[in-house]
């Protein structure tokens, strides 16, 4: 059985706040989100399994540190960095993963989840596992049901989980401008997209701009279509939404068919968790820090490492003037 990446993330930030920064048990507690009680099991749990004398004598540069420079240099609100896979083919699944316990760690009874778009979100769902009557609910803040429902069988645990479900009944992209306007337009819509804005947690995948891309998988869009966008200068998308590297959103023809949540709404949602990783996705993730979209950013030490480095030539050029 593989190690559970976020939890053992926990019992080392709790460690680490207790034996090293000299924290109470609640004051970490309010810096990681949890109740006490689960400060003090994470302590018990992190001596009895040794994660303290690990941690004490362990490596000059771990996740936890790179975590702390992350947020600091970026400013967003927490970062959840997990050591690279072994097999890059896993990447995918150990960080949808990691949101899974992310997110199932910060959950309240009766808390409401806004589910963005793509491969990253709907195994999000999968992972998450949940007390028996939580009543959590979700929303979607997109349109495109079949993809959040399409091939989900009762053992993947995938939307049956939840108390209630609330879907946009449109597709993700309408087929003119005018059908798109018709459908934002009914009431059936609009009470959903206002739902969402209530949502304490939102969940969303960062889309590069690449030939395999999830929106061409998906047959949201067509290569061409995409390669079009590409010579805009776009880096990436959030929810369909493109933007160049400084995060700044383009003005396409495409996004006037789009049925969800604007990015400039996403912004000012409660707590917007990107899950995304990989070197295909490095640009796209500078350009959704840059441009503020998200607050807390789940990716791995490779993809962290080269956004760091990106922000730190960025900041070497404007003192240069170059």
């Amino acid at each position: 059985m593989k190690p559970d990446i976020y939890n053992e993330n926990m019992l080392i930030k709790a460690a680490w706040y207790y034996y090293k920064e000299n924290l109470t048990q609640n004051e970490i507690a309010i810096l990681l989100d949890i109740s006490r009680t689960k400060v003090v099991r994470l302590l018990e749990k992190a001596r009895a399994e040794g994660i303290v004398q690990f941690q004490i004598k362990g490596h000059e540069r771990n996740c936890l540190s790179m975590e702390k420079e992350f947020k600091d240099m970026f400013s967003i609100r927490d970062a959840f960095i997990i050591p690279v896979p072994l097999e890059q083919s896993e990447l995918s699944d150990s960080l949808s993963k990691a949101a899974a316990q992310y997110l199932q760690n910060k959950l309240q009874p009766n808390d409401i989840v806004g589910l963005g778009w793509g491969k990253a979100v709907s195994r999000t769902i999968d992972f998450l596992s949940m007390e028996p009557n939580s009543n959590i609910s979700v929303v979607t803040l997109t349109g495109g049901v079949n993809y959040y429902l399409h091939n989900r069988q009762p053992q993947d645990g995938g939307m049956e989980k939840f108390q209630e479900i609330h879907v946009i009944p449109a597709p993700f992209l309408a087929s003119t401008e005018e059908m798109a306007a018709i459908f934002l337009m009914e009431p059936s819509i609009k009470e959903i997209l206002d739902l969402a804005k209530l949502s304490k947690y939102n969940v969303v995948g960062i889309g590069g701009v690449y030939p395999d891309a999830t929106i061409i998988q998906e047959e949201k869009m067509t290569i061409n279509e995409l390669t079009f966008i590409k010579q805009q200068q776009a880096v990436g998308d959030i929810l369909g939404q493109f933007y160049d590297k400084h995060g700044r959103v383009l003005e396409l023809p495409h996004h006037n068919r789009l049925i969800g949540t604007p990015l400039s709404t996403l912004k000012e949602l409660n707590h917007v968790i990107a899950v995304a990783g990989g070197d295909k996705k490095v640009e796209a993730i500078y350009g959704a820090l840059k441009g503020r979209y998200i607050h807390t950013l789940i990716t791995d030490e490779a993809t962290a490492a080269a956004l760091i480095n990106m922000e730190v030539k960025a900041r070497n050029g404007l003192r240069s003037g170059i």
